[in-house]
């Protein structure tokens, strides 16, 4: 497997704990940085969670806070799904070992890419906030940026939202705009991949449980997680999808095509244009069943990581 040198853009949230559970303990991943954006729960308390976990795992990965003011007048959050603190069923504490960096989120995440031309992937678990900033202040990021990895849009829409806008996009639709018109290399994992397809069930989610402390952790997130407006019981895994499209991209079918945002009207919809020239690579299919295997494969292998927390 290659390995990825990554900037993380993330807002935790339980998916996105769970991405950052299979990220944090890939050996293939050299993570040089994670900012935090504003997105499924407030920016401050995004950030204790990113911190807590680096003291659970015991990573040493620079966190800086990114834009907390969207570049939209959209103020919605998540917490109804994810909970107030945002991780689910699981209370992390109040303080914490480690504490982001206190620089510009913008001026550093530029000084890794410049530093690491063409090698950077940057994966985006939230809204593009951070990455429209960067964007704009640092033009050349586009030239010197390898490809953005991003869970968001829905491209061919989402079974219980007719107008297509995913929560990613529409809470800063605008930033989403920056992303589209840079023309940079972008792989698009719609929400609908992790929620319809890559999804965990209950009898699934029992099983995590059994799977040493790392899977204790991702139960008890999952306890007040389960998607609503679905019939059976089950767990999205949008930003794992994301994650893992780096991690085994044979499990994914990708279609290229240019995209484009509403901003005005239908905020957040997403519009592909299917094209061989196209700078999106939009994942279309997931192979659930060796998706699945390989998620246990996985969970098997860290089993035996020790996390400092009690879970009940």
């Amino acid at each position: 497997m290659k390995k990825y040198k990554l900037i993380i853009d993330t807002d935790p949230g339980v998916d996105d704990t769970t991405a950052l559970a299979f990220a944090l303990t890939n050996p293939n991943f050299d993570i040089k940085l994670i900012t935090i954006t504003n997105g499924n729960i407030p920016i401050e308390k995004a950030t204790r969670n990113m911190c807590h976990l680096l003291d659970l795992f015991d990573k040493d990965i620079p966190i800086v806070v990114g834009r907390e003011e969207r570049y939209s007048d959209n103020t919605e959050d998540a917490t109804f799904l994810h909970g107030k603190e945002g991780l689910g069923g699981y209370k992390p504490p109040k303080k914490t070992v480690r504490k982001p960096i206190e620089v510009d989120c913008t001026d550093e995440t530029f000084r890794i890419i410049k530093e690491n031309p063409h090698q950077i992937t940057m994966v985006v678990l939230g809204p593009h906030t951070n990455l429209a900033k960067l964007l704009i202040k640092y033009p050349e990021t586009k030239e010197l940026l390898k490809e953005v990895v991003m869970m968001g849009g829905a491209p061919d829409g989402i079974k219980t939202n007719p107008n297509h806008n995913s929560f990613n996009i529409r809470t800063d639709a605008p930033a989403f705009a920056v992303t589209t018109y840079s023309k940079l290399p972008v792989v698009m994992c719609p929400s609908s991949i992790g929620r319809d397809i890559g999804y965990f069930d209950e009898i699934q989610v029992n099983e995590i449980s059994n799977l040493g402390d790392i899977g204790k952790l991702l139960a008890k997130t999952f306890q007040t997680f389960w998607e609503p407006n679905y019939a059976e019981k089950i767990i999205a895994n949008n930003d794992l999808c994301a994650v893992y499209y780096l991690i085994k991209p044979r499990f994914f079918k990708t279609k290229k095509a240019f995209v484009r945002v509403d901003t005005k009207e239908s905020i957040g919809k997403t519009t592909p244009r299917y094209t061989p020239r196209g700078n999106f690579k939009i994942v279309k299919k997931l192979n659930r069943k060796k998706f699945i295997k390989d998620v246990f494969k996985e969970l098997e292998k860290i089993k035996d990581i020790k996390l400092n927390f009690q879970a009940e």
